[in-house]
């Protein structure tokens, strides 16, 4: 089964602003991004600008497995378009963006990522993606 497009949808009470750059933040980033107690992050190298890319490392059963990508649009502080490759696309990119719309006492963060090749991939990113908007909530909580 070919599982094209995703879409995970959290309002956040902070301004898109403050969560914009929080994707942008390389020390911030590793702070919130992986809210997961099965996985585990290892370095992150962030240059978010067109073109730009960057290489997040993530630990998953003890095997260290990269995800990198290459940002296609960065628009302070409404979009975020990059590509998305990993053990968990097959190794191939796939497109991700993440849209912040501000709402009354907050924002509304929109990811929609596309082009995953299947059911389990899908079901995984979904619930990965899932767990960071939950990682990036408590983040500005506490920050």
């Amino acid at each position: 089964m070919s599982v094209e497009v995703l879409k995970v949808e959290k309002k956040i009470n902070a301004s898109p602003e403050r969560l914009f750059r929080a994707w942008l933040n390389g020390r911030d980033f590793a702070r919130w991004f992986l809210a997961d107690d099965r996985l585990h992050l290892g370095e992150v190298r962030l240059d978010p600008r067109p073109g730009g890319k960057f290489r997040i490392d993530m630990i998953v059963e003890g095997q260290l497995r990269p995800h990198e990508g290459e940002y296609k649009i960065v628009d302070e502080p409404r979009k975020l378009v990059f590509t998305w490759r990993s053990f968990m696309t097959q190794d191939r990119d796939t497109l991700v963006t993440v849209q912040f719309a501000a709402e009354d006492n907050g924002t509304r963060i929109t990811i929609i990522h596309e082009q995953i090749p299947g059911e389990m991939e899908f079901n995984a990113h979904r619930d990965g993606w899932a767990g960071i908007l939950s990682g990036l909530e408590s983040f500005i909580r506490t920050a």
